[in-house]
């Protein structure tokens, strides 16, 4: 990679990792509102400033980033106890996480389209549909498959069939958001930076870096780790099919072995 573009791989990884945690953080929600308004206003006058100078590429990005901090400040009052769910049971779980997931992906949907852009320009096309279809299911398989003979957190029978309906709307309202929010948006902006390969690993360490937080796995380290491969996985998949159907897929399995234990580990029930 030429010296100029370390340079603008280096900016952007900066500023799009700290974006992402700072969606991602767990900071009290009256900070988090105060800072998504700061960030808001700062990418709508960057955007602003682009769309003068013509500064196409970056333009573009910075629309993306004012639309996903949009999309955040949205959905910020739509809590679960806005729509009174109950999140220690299976469908207050699943539905809190719907929630995010309509609002969210509704909310980045209409601004791109409004904006003037096209739906294939976040990976909203069938694409390659067939290879698609085959690479997700056959994914979404195999994860499942580990999901369900994990040795250490195998769920029981009686749990799966009380829970699985719940269990598989929040994989795939969580798989469709994310890989919207971590790929789908951001991809094709890329790009126009830089060769898919750099555009995939980047968007796979703003993958992992949120995951950093996470207090459901003891060593947040090597289940970043973990994450950066998975984002590594669905990037590739994005950039084949032309379409969000493979990754989402992928995505959703990958979330049957974290949220299956979760479900069983914090007593989520019917």
């Amino acid at each position: 990679m030429k010296t100029n573009k370390i340079y603008t791989f280096s900016l952007l990884l900066f500023v799009l990792v700290m974006v992402c945690m700072t969606l991602f953080s767990t900071i009290p929600n009256n900070i988090k509102l105060i800072i998504r308004i700061i960030l808001l206003t700062l990418f709508f006058i960057s955007w602003r400033i682009f769309h003068k100078k013509n500064l196409n590429n970056a333009k573009d990005i910075a629309f993306t980033l004012m639309a996903l901090i949009l999309a955040f400040l949205i959905v910020s009052p739509f809590t679960s106890e806005f729509w009174n769910l109950k999140t220690e049971t299976s469908k207050g779980f699943a539905l809190s996480k719907l929630s995010d997931a309509v609002i969210i992906s509704f909310v980045l949907i209409v601004s791109f389209i409004v904006a003037g852009y096209k739906l294939k320009s976040i990976y909203l096309t069938k694409g390659r549909l067939i290879h698609g279809l085959i690479i997700g299911i056959l994914f979404f398989i195999l994860f499942a498959y580990l999901a369900l003979n994990n040795p250490q957190e195998r769920p029981e029978p009686n749990f799966l069939r009380k829970n699985y309906p719940w269990i598989l709307v929040f994989v795939f309202a969580n798989g469709f958001m994310e890989e919207l929010i971590f790929r789908g948006i951001f991809l094709e902006k890329l790009n126009h930076y830089f060769k898919p390969i750099w555009s995939i690993i980047l968007t796979s360490i703003c993958f992992a870096a949120p995951h950093l937080t996470v207090n459901y796995k003891p060593d947040a380290l090597a289940f970043a780790g973990i994450v950066f491969v998975l984002g590594m996985i669905c990037g590739y998949a994005m950039h084949y099919t032309k379409s969000i159907i493979a990754p989402m897929l992928i995505h959703a399995g990958a979330d049957l072995m974290i949220i299956l234990p979760v479900f069983v580990s914090y007593g989520v029930i019917n």
